[in-house]
Order: C-alpha cells, then sequence, then structure tokens
C-alpha cells in the first residue's frame, strides 16, 4: 500500500494528484492527460467513466505511479515563480539550507523546469546555498572530445584561469557574461562546450545543472570567483 501522504511529503501537488487520480477512472473525450481543476469540473461525464479497473503503477522501490510523477512536473511549470518558490522553501528549510526569499525567487526559475516533484528541488538547487561543494571528481572539469577517451587536464585548467582572470573584471549580468566567456572561449581557440564545463562544474560541483550565465549571477562574483580557484587547486595533481 502507498499512503497519499507519501505523495505529499515527496511535493506532489494537490492539483496534480487530483489530476492523476481522476484519469484512473475516467478520460475526457478529447483523450487529454493534463487537466487543471476547472477543466477536470467542465469536462467529467459519467459517460467518460471507465468500466475496467483502475492501475496505479507502483513497486516498493518506487512507489510513485511514472504518470503522477509526470503530471506532477507538468503542473509545477504552470505555477508563477513566487507561487513555486513559496512551495519549495520548506523543502530547502528541511535539507538545511537557510533561503531568504531574494534567493530563492532568482534560483526557482532556474530549476523550475529541471524537478518532477517538489523534493527534486534540493538536488537541483543545493549548490546555491552551500558554502563549500561537497567533493567531486576533479575529473569531471576536464572536457573529452568526440572520439577521445580522456580529456587534457592542463586545457581545463587554462580554461579556469582564463574565466577567472574574465569573471574579476567583467561586469556581473547575464549579457557581458556570456559574451566575455564566449571571447575568451575564441581566442583559447574552444568551442562553447569545452570552455563551458569546465567553469559550470567548477561553480556547481557537476555537469548536469542550470544555464551557466544565470547560474554565475545568481552564485556572485565573490563566490564563483573562490569555487573556481578550489577547482584549479583539484586540477593541479592531474596535470
Amino acid at each position: 500500500m502507498v499512503s497519499v501522504t507519501t505523495y505529499r511529503d515527496a511535493g506532489f501537488l494537490p492539483q496534480a494528484f487530483v489530476n492523476f487520480l481522476c484519469l484512473l477512472g475516467w478520460s475526457p473525450k478529447n483523450d487529454r492527460d493534463f487537466l487543471a481543476l476547472d477543466e477536470i469540473r467542465d469536462l467529467f461525464t459519467l459517460e467518460g467513466v471507465n468500466r475496467s479497473n483502475a492501475v496505479v503503477n507502483f513497486t516498493e522501490e518506487d512507489p510513485f505511479d511514472p504518470k503522477a510523477v509526470w503530471l506532477n512536473s507538468e503542473h509545477i511549470r504552470t505555477l508563477p515563480v513566487e507561487a513555486l518558490g513559496r512551495l519549495l522553501t520548506p523543502f530547502f528549510e528541511q535539507a538545511g539550507f537557510h533561503p531568504t526569499p531574494e534567493k530563492v525567487a532568482a534560483v526557482t526559475p532556474l530549476i523550475r523546469e529541471r524537478i518532477k516533484l517538489l523534493r527534486d528541488a534540493v538536488s537541483a538547487a543545493d549548490f546555491f546555498f552551500v558554502d563549500q561543494l561537497p567533493p567531486y571528481d576533479p575529473a569531471e572539469l576536464i572536457p573529452v572530445k568526440k572520439g577521445e577517451s580522456t580529456g587534457d587536464p592542463a586545457l581545463a585548467l587554462r580554461v579556469l584561469q582564463t574565466a577567472e582572470q574574465v569573471l574579476a573584471v567583467t561586469p556581473f549580468d547575464h549579457d557581458s557574461l556570456d559574451a566575455a566567456l564566449r571571447a575568451a572561449a575564441t581566442q583559447l581557440g574552444l568551442k562553447a562546450g569545452p570552455m563551458f564545463q569546465p567553469i559550470r562544474v567548477a561553480v556547481c560541483g557537476r555537469k548536469n545543472a542550470p544555464p551557466l550565465f544565470e547560474t554565475l549571477v545568481v552564485l556572485g562574483r565573490e563566490v564563483c570567483l573562490e569555487r573556481i580557484g578550489q577547482a584549479e587547486e583539484r586540477l593541479q595533481p592531474l596535470v
């Protein structure tokens, strides 16, 4: 058995859960799955109720029906940033973070497309709230070209050193950082990917993270420079 509170505590929105429950035994004539509550009210008819037994797909390892998770992600994307931020704040607090309203407002739009459950925000945005990044493999800092098995640590170090110089003097807004780092990539003879990967891993602690320039702005110059400097130290033994 799976309790409704299991879904609630993981961060299912009430409207998404109702949407899911309705589709277990009923379907609208237009065969849509994602429905707002007022649409369910307007479209519901007894003729649309299914005769077959409803099936919820879950296991002991994963108590959440995949369709329910998908619906929840879709409903999350419809929420205004301010409303979603209010819902995410308790999850950040339970994780031991100290989220200010300003920080939550800045982070929420960067992760809204990346979470399926509200609790996912903790792992998606943890690096915005911690003073020190958790340990990560320094090999993640090294971009690997297509067709090659290993990358060049010296190149990654040069990228970080260049990025450190650029971020120290560039106005800290999206467009300025975008232009300055792309120009630096050109000077190093690199495409955007090999230039941005070491920077992203240095400031976020992983490759899979929100858009780079927006992330840099939210983290701020001081934090970014500190983390890039720490990443350079991690790379030194590999060079």
